[in-house]
């Protein structure tokens, strides 16, 4: 009997090797300077072992997983770790998104009719300030997007019941990777349905009504973007119309909130030469046919939408922050459709530009990381080690700052989440307890002071009282100076460079 083959396309083998120079920064080093990684990874390793005794979770913890629009990160970081064990499996979950990204977005282009070698620009774009932040369900929800619109146009221009349920899988999966990118594939639902076509319309509307009913449960049910309760909408209306920043100031921090994340602002440097390369193209393409189908023209709502949002929406949604400002990430990611690639040896030559450019960015983003890690991070794995493991430990961070990274960011933050990742217990500070985090304490199981933590707890350590820390914590992990307990409270039990372990008397 013989086997099938298996026609692989040279370029496609192109575009893997690609996505794998993509991933690099993700697994690099051991601790990515990404702010809130260490929440993630820490939330993945509870629910992951929440019934194991060896880490000491289910008296404590809970899963709730239903009421997070955050599920799908987790349910795939959660299958990956049955097989390379929690730890690897939130380095895979970087790959993912930065892998996925170029390959997401050469299936969008393929299916718009555009050239997918504009998919390389999608890649220095990837590594943004949202991801730095540690937004990661967020910019995972990117790759999924540029996913579901590729499903969406192909089934729109010939519905089957084949590229139907394609298309209602990737509506569930994008709205359970984050709701912002699930609204803006909403819009380019909308921008790329066949509206000149009505026979087409109920084919074409049918495999989307899962999402319709997801919507509707988000907006009657779901406490995502609010502290009160209220639902989304009413968050909406009471602090989320008003922007972020005026338009002078909103344009001028365009780079801020997209691009700048390094503090010698190498990394500009590479996205202007970037934006050369990709005005390169769309002046050598000029006189080119385009070959784009009719429904792309619609495409430019998207980016357009995103800059609108990103200049009038607030700072804050409820207990989400960085709102608007989070527009300007997909804003120039939507943005690289827009581009044309020209042919012959005119399209060679931008080709291997934007390779260049892709290839100097990715290699400066890992050359900062590496150095983050060896001159920053310090003895922190030792700090770990010098706890015993299901214990109580609070995150003290005074020495905040990255020589690194942008100011913007506090990559320590949430450093004392890696005790909790490796041998379980309790950490605070936390974001366990949030209406839409996954992971919610037991009745009566709140660390001190009861309920949830002051607003900025893990920004001023200065300002915790020790009837917060002493007795509830076994241990207190603290970066710089600035711990002095009372005699009878806690006592130094290890000491490093930069960390300091102080235990319960």
């Amino acid at each position: 009997m013989r086997l099938p083959q298996v026609r692989v396309r040279p370029r496609a083998l192109a575009y893997l090797a690609l996505a794998v120079v993509a991933t690099a920064p993700a697994w690099i080093v051991e601790h990515p300077p990404l702010q809130d990684f260490p929440f993630h990874a820490a939330t993945l390793r509870i629910i992951h072992s929440l019934h194991d005794p060896a880490f000491g979770f289910a008296d404590v913890y809970r899963a709730d997983l239903i009421h997070t629009e955050y599920l799908l990160y987790y349910l795939v970081g959660d299958i990956l770790a049955y097989v390379l064990g929690v730890k690897l499996a939130n380095v895979a979950m970087l790959c993912l998104y930065l892998g996925a990204m170029p390959i997401a977005m050469g299936a969008l282009l393929r299916a718009l009719g555009r050239d997918e070698r504009l998919s390389i620009f999608a890649v220095p774009l990837s590594v943004n300030v949202m991801f730095c932040f540690g937004l990661l369900p967020f910019v995972f929800g990117f790759p999924v997007m540029f996913g579901a619109l590729a499903a969406a146009v192909r089934h729109f221009e010939k519905p089957t019941r084949r590229s139907g349920i394609v298309l209602g899988v990737f509506t569930v999966l994008c709205f359970y990777a984050h709701v912002l990118p699930f609204a803006l594939f909403g819009l380019g639902c909308i921008a790329l349905f066949p509206w000149t076509r009505p026979h087409r319309w109920p084919a074409a509307a049918a495999p989307m009504v899962p999402g319709l009913l997801l919507v509707a449960w988000w907006t009657l049910g779901s406490k995502a973007g609010t502290v009160e309760g209220d639902g989304p909408l009413a968050a909406l209306k009471r602090n989320g119309l008003e922007p972020f920043a005026p338009i002078d100031a909103a344009l001028q921090q365009v780079p801020e909130w997209s691009i700048h994340v390094f503090r010698d602002a190498s990394e500009v440097r590479w996205l202007v030469a970037l934006g050369l390369v990709a005005t390169m193209s769309v002046g050598l393409a000029a006189g080119d046919r385009d070959h784009a189908l009719p429904a792309a023209r619609g495409w430019f709502v998207l980016p357009a939408v995103c800059v609108v949002a990103y200049l009038s929406l607030g700072a804050h949604l409820g207990d989400v922050w960085m709102f608007g400002q989070r527009f300007a990430v997909p804003a120039l990611l939507t943005a690289v459709p827009l581009l044309r690639m020209p042919r012959g040896a005119r399209g060679a030559l931008v080709t291997g530009a934007a390779l260049a450019v892709t290839l100097g960015s990715t290699v400066n983003v890992c050359k900062h990381f590496v150095q983050f890690e060896r001159e920053e991070v310090g003895e922190l794995d030792d700090a770990i080690a010098a706890m015993e493991p299901r214990k109580r430990v609070a995150g003290l961070i005074y020495d905040k700052g990255s020589q690194v990274m942008s100011d913007r960011y506090v990559p320590f933050l949430h450093f004392v989440s890696y005790y909790q990742e490796e041998k379980g217990g309790v950490v605070q500070f936390a974001y366990t307890g949030f209406p839409h985090w996954p992971i919610q304490y037991q009745p009566g199981k709140f660390p001190p002071p009861g309920t949830l933590p002051r607003l900025r707890w893990e920004w001023t350590p200065e300002q915790v009282p020790i009837g917060e820390l002493y007795p509830y914590y076994d241990y207190v992990l603290a970066r710089g100076h600035g711990f002095n307990p009372p005699p009878g409270t806690f006592h130094q039990a290890w000491h490093g460079g930069r960390w300091t372990v102080w235990a319960k008397d």
